[in-house]
């Protein structure tokens, strides 16, 4: 694998709150009005009304796409923040900055003083450039040291794969981490890495959202352990 050919595709953070969001048209105009203030740029925007749930979304696709969605649930008093940058065309940093505008604008939207998150999570996916003709070759092979007949007992050529790890959240690190490495089927020349980092313990109320902290946290996890782990440098 070439680790200076990490392409990232995807960001995204989540936010599960208590209590949820009052989404109405008078709302739904002030969270616009919001986003605006606090420089956050869409070129759409809707409202709608599921018997499950209410929802806001506003995205767009140019000059970096961003995908944002307020939820309200109307069967548990609990909302959502979502918001994703499906292939970002920036650095994480800038992912941060405009998560932190967008969280502003929600608070201003919404402000709730006593406002709990009672969980979070991460996602970064990321691409890698192998050295091999086939992704999935260079980790069965390269990395798990298996012989390239091994796997004839499936009785079919294999067209992808790879590993799944999941880890319990620790005293010392409380959020839960899955971590996906595999050959990527759109283009199997490379690997794909997704790092997901999801903390299941509910802040204490009036905490702020911290999208920073926990964005700089699975991208430093996703450079450093994962990407060592691939390429064999387990020191």
């Amino acid at each position: 694998m070439k680790p200076e050919s990490r392409h990232r595709i995807h960001m995204g953070i989540n936010f599960v709150t208590s209590p949820p969001p009052i989404i109405n048209s008078r709302n739904y105009v002030k969270f616009q009005e919001s986003l605006l203030a606090c420089s956050v740029e869409f070129t759409s925007s809707t409202r709608r009304e599921y018997q499950q749930e209410h929802r806001i979304e506003a995205a767009r696709d140019a000059p970096t796409p961003l995908q944002i969605a307020v939820v309200a649930s109307t069967s548990q008093p609990i909302g959502q923040l979502l918001l994703v940058a499906p292939h970002p065309g920036r650095i994480v940093e800038y992912f941060i900055q405009e998560a932190e505008q967008v969280v502003e604008a929600f608070e201003a939207t919404w402000p709730a003083p006593h406002r709990q998150v009672i969980k979070r999570d991460v996602t970064l996916r990321d691409l890698y450039e192998t050295t091999s003709d086939h992704a999935f070759q260079e980790l069965w092979e390269a990395r798990l040291g298996q012989l390239p007949n091994s796997l004839a007992v499936l009785g079919r050529p294999v067209l992808g794969g790879g590993l799944r790890f999941v880890m319990p959240a620790q005293p010392n690190g409380p959020a839960q981490i899955e971590v996906k490495i595999e050959s990527y089927l759109s283009d199997t020349s490379k690997i794909f890495v997704e790092t997901q980092f999801t903390w299941l313990q509910p802040t204490p109320p009036g905490v702020s959202f911290d999208p920073r902290e926990r964005l700089l946290e699975v991208d430093d996890y996703a450079r450093n352990q994962v990407l060592s782990f691939i390429v064999g440098d387990t020191k």
